[in-house]
């Protein structure tokens, strides 16, 4: 009976000349994904910065009795990978802060910037070249950052940065020290986003799940961040809102446990079992994280970066917590629309973020009963689950869907060749393998059976 099949199969496969699908395997147990290198081009990432003046509007002649201010340039983004460097951590800004009207004084400073960041990597999974397939087992999933200088005060605020420079409460001209840019070291937490993120180049505010696409874009737009109302019974539970260590937590995307964001608003989750906080030092190099656990999170919304302080510890003109990284488009150029003007050079592409992931075992795309060929046996399966719903990997649901359906059989036709290329010699069926072909024997099957 098996040997009338196969020749129905080849009848089928001799009798048609259709357009061959190719998708191709390799047998590395490591696929590793990096915007710019193998034709991949699908990494996205973004910062989100806010500014906090501890004691705005003070000076030598008045102590104001408010809060600092949080909205300084604060609670923009730099959309899309469209920036050389994401800052992740706690950064010392200036030694002034702002008194109103372009002025400054030393009373109303410190200010200190905090930089977070979200990243991701679309359309890992799948079932063409360079892709992993549906069915394969994970062993590892490792994210690896480039670690570099910070952006230093200037270049942080873009178009809102102080010169060397600035003019005081009484007209006089007083030195403005700023932070330079420096290498940092810091704990640094990666957790799962809870939102989608909208990357753009528009020319746009940011919002709540929403990046502007332009560096030079800013907003005062603070996305889920405590607001709470002064007198209101959320507001008189927290800590004073002109601490320095508390604004690094209160302001920025929300986290799952925050007391003053209604149910469903929260933007990332630092309590997932696949959250990694993890000390990085200073070096320049790539720093490797194990996010394994966060695996559906950094191929699908994306994953949120932010640096933990030490308990008690605030930056300093020396010493700041945290680390800076290439982002997925280093050295790319755009115009004002988004399109490509130039690429990077290979240096710069080089120190792009990196997702490795480590295979179980080889995994071919189609082949079921993992013996490392796409025959016969494979399209059997096929065959006899065709149209099953709630169907695994094992009933030849390749895509992941849950239906074993025409997808599949794409599949199987797709990676046939790449069967006859592991010279196994009980390859029945020669090229070319099609949908077509492949979907004609199916019917074949499944007339037999009825």
């Amino acid at each position: 009976m098996a040997a009338g099949f196969a020749m129905k199969v080849r009848i089928v496969v001799q009798g048609l000349a259709i357009i061959t699908l190719v998708t191709s395997w390799s047998s590395a147990e490591t696929i590793t994904f990096q915007q710019g290198v193998n034709g991949y081009q699908r990494t996205q990432d973004t910062s989100i910065r806010w500014m906090f003046s501890t004691n705005f509007g003070d000076t030598a002649e008045e102590d104001k009795d408010h809060p600092g201010d949080i909205g300084a340039y604060e609670m923009w983004s730099t959309g899309a990978g469209r920036t050389s460097v994401l800052e992740v951590g706690h950064f010392f800004q200036t030694i002034l802060g702002g008194v109103g009207g372009s002025v400054y004084s030393l009373e109303a400073g410190p200010a200190y910037r905090y930089s977070r960041m979200y990243i991701r990597f679309r359309d890992v999974f799948g079932t063409g070249a360079n892709q992993v397939s549906p069915g394969a087992e994970i062993q590892n999933a490792t994210l690896r950052l480039y670690n570099t200088q910070d952006l230093g005060a200037v270049k942080a605020a873009g178009g809102a940065g102080l010169g060397e420079t600035v003019t005081g409460p009484a007209g006089e001209t007083i030195v403005n020290q700023r932070a330079e840019p420096k290498l940092n070291s810091g704990t640094i937490g990666i957790y799962p986003s809870l939102i989608p993120i909208s990357y753009g180049f528009d020319d746009g505010l940011s919002t709540k799940g929403k990046v502007t696409g332009r560096e030079r874009r800013r907003s005062k737009e603070r996305w889920s961040q405590v607001t709470g109302v002064p007198g209101g019974e959320c507001f008189q539970s927290l800590p004073p809102f002109n601490d320095p260590s508390v604004m690094q937590f209160l302001w920025g995307p929300a986290d799952f446990d925050n007391p003053c964001i209604a149910e469903g608003e929260n933007e990332f989750d630092s309590s997932h079992p696949g959250a990694i906080e993890v000390l990085h030092d200073a070096n320049t190099e790539f720093k490797d994280f194990d996010v394994t656990g966060l695996i559906d999170f950094i191929t699908g919304d994306g994953v949120y970066i932010r640096a933990l302080s030490p308990s008690g510890e605030l930056p300093t003109l020396d010493i700041n917590y945290g680390n800076a990284y290439r982002s997925s488009e280093f050295g790319n150029t755009y115009d004002k629309d988004g399109n490509l003007v130039s690429d990077a050079s290979a240096e710069d592409i080089a120190t792009r973020p990196i997702l490795v992931i480590e295979l179980a075992g080889s995994v071919m795309p189609g082949d079921v009963d993992g013996n490392g060929v796409v025959d016969v046996a494979d399209l059997g399966v096929v065959g006899a689950n065709f149209g099953s719903t709630n169907a695994t990997l094992e009933d030849g649901d390749f895509t992941g869907d849950g239906s074993v359906d025409v997808a599949d059989l794409g599949v199987v036709g797709a990676n046939w060749t790449a069967a006859q290329a592991a010279g196994n010699g009980s390859v029945l069926v020669p090229e070319p393998a099609t949908l077509s072909l492949l979907a004609m024997s199916v019917l074949l099957v499944r007339r037999r059976r009825r």
